[in-house]
């Protein structure tokens, strides 16, 4: 059996690790997850909050689901306190995407 060479080895890492970044990446609007990372989920529920959004559930472990603005949620967490991810169907429920 023929191994693949190293330039192309690496370059189906780059294309897989670009897809995963480009699929986990938060909406400008709309339902994303907050994963905490330094942050209780309280504080973070209060955090979305401030930023006018509004909490849409749990999602997976502690996270939370909240529908709202990106650039609003993104400024007002603190470096360290939480990941804010893209709120996919599989991994948070198929009714995700639905307005409530």
């Amino acid at each position: 059996m023929r191994r693949l060479p190293l330039p192309l080895l690496l370059q189906g890492a780059l294309v897989a690790t670009l897809l995963v970044v480009l699929a986990l990446r938060p909406p400008a609007q709309g339902v994303m997850l907050l994963v905490p990372l330094g942050a209780t989920p309280g504080a973070l529920a209060s955090t979305a909050i401030a930023a006018d959004a509004r909490l849409v559930g749990r999602g997976p472990g502690r996270s939370l689901l909240v529908r709202g603005r990106r650039d609003r949620i993104a400024a007002r967490l603190r470096v360290g306190d939480a990941l804010l991810l893209a709120a996919p169907s599989p991994l948070c429920g198929a009714a995700v995407g639905a307005i409530a």
